[in-house]
């Protein structure tokens, strides 16, 4: 471990930066009391001398009980008052710090000027900030109001221009189709069967040899830094020192099985047969521009059915712009409408929105 000489303050008469060695302070003589604080100085560097590096390891200084004075740990008796060390004789507490935490000063730090006294001042407001809020604002209600006006809702007057209806009913024909599935349904008769392919499978065909090419991290040495300082409580400082393992990343080249899937086909029986069922076979259509909607007629032969309906109604109004806009309604709506009449329309800002106000 690396020992570096501390420093310390004396507290009696002010002096700075005493030797961790001295026991006393070299300009008042008085000895160094118990919790006084060691520091490192800025680069502080090792000690070289063996004699110091000696006296560091003995152990923390103790505390005479009758005079106070501070005494290295390898003698029972104080320096200064002859007095026996006892077994409850205090000593200096031995400190851990981490990296960078160990004190840089000691007792006596004045190197903390007292904090300045601030006057609060009201700062000057440049001349161009209020220009560039007004601008800001007028862009911000800009943007606003353009939203409002785009996608604001108008109404209009409007006149019914035509109406238009359209009613179906499809027609049914109970006929034998042909038809291709891998089951036949209730009814069908089966008129031919073939081995076909459903679907396929993977199955493992064998296995090939391949390589490639694997890292791992390999540990090659280990690696010591400084990892803190321990205060020995006897004016001394000592490294303490830590390590770390160091990796290399290294590659090598391993072989594997890879398998080998083959595509296997799955057969199944495909069937060809024919069934007699209802299928789609016209639709009778009828219309107009009226509103007079009525079902087509339906004339049906033999095997032929009516199928499902439907219907739309339509309503085109004409604007005073000269605009039109072509509304779906249902029936009962849809009659309620006069023909010619003029009615209010509630048209979005994007126009693709259009309902009739009633």
């Amino acid at each position: 471990m690396t020992i570096r000489e501390g420093r310390w303050d004396c507290q009696y008469c002010g002096q700075v930066g005493i030797l961790g060695r001295e026991k006393s302070c070299p300009n008042c003589a008085r000895s160094r009391p118990e919790g006084t604080r060691f520091y490192l100085p800025d680069e502080q560097a090792a000690a070289s001398e063996q004699k110091l590096v000696q006296q560091a390891k003995i152990g923390p200084d103790w505390i005479c009980q009758f005079c106070s004075s501070s005494n290295p740990a390898n003698v029972a008796v104080c320096h200064h008052c002859n007095a026996a060390r006892e077994g409850s004789s205090p000593q200096q507490e031995v400190k851990t710090y981490r990296p960078g935490e160990a004190p840089k000063s000691g007792d006596m730090d004045l190197s903390t000027p007292p904090p300045a006294r601030t006057v609060k001042t009201k700062a000057a407001t440049p001349v161009w900030l209020p220009i560039v809020g007004v601008v800001g604002v007028l862009l911000i209600l800009a943007c606003l109001c353009g939203g409002f006006f785009l996608f604001r809702s108008s109404e209009t007057e409007a006149t019914i221009e035509s109406f238009n209806w359209e009613r179906t009913v499809a027609v049914e024909a109970f006929r034998t189709v042909t038809e291709q599935d891998w089951d036949v349904p209730a009814g069908g008769r089966t008129i031919s069967q073939e081995e076909a392919i459903r679907s396929y499978e993977q199955v493992l065909s064998h296995y090939e040899t391949r390589e490639r090419q694997v890292s791992e991290q390999v540990q090659v040495g280990e690696r010591t830094y400084v990892c803190g300082q321990r205060d020995l409580g006897n004016g001394f400082f000592e490294d303490i020192e830590c390590t770390d393992p160091v990796y290399e990343t290294r590659y090598r080249t391993e072989t594997y099985q890879e398998p080998v899937y083959d595509q296997v086909p799955i057969y199944d029986t495909y069937y060809t047969y024919e069934i007699d069922k209802w299928v789609p076979d016209r639709t009778e259509r009828a219309a107009g521009r009226d509103q007079n909607p009525f079902w087509p007629e339906v004339p049906l032969g033999e095997g032929e059915r009516a199928g499902p309906r439907t219907e739309s109604y339509q309503i085109t109004f004409l604007t005073a712009d000269g605009e039109r806009h072509t509304l779906d309604f249902g029936l009962e709506e849809w009659l309620s409408f006069e023909p010619g009449g003029s009615y209010k329309l509630k048209i979005s800002g994007l126009g693709n929105d259009v309902e009739v106000v009633r």
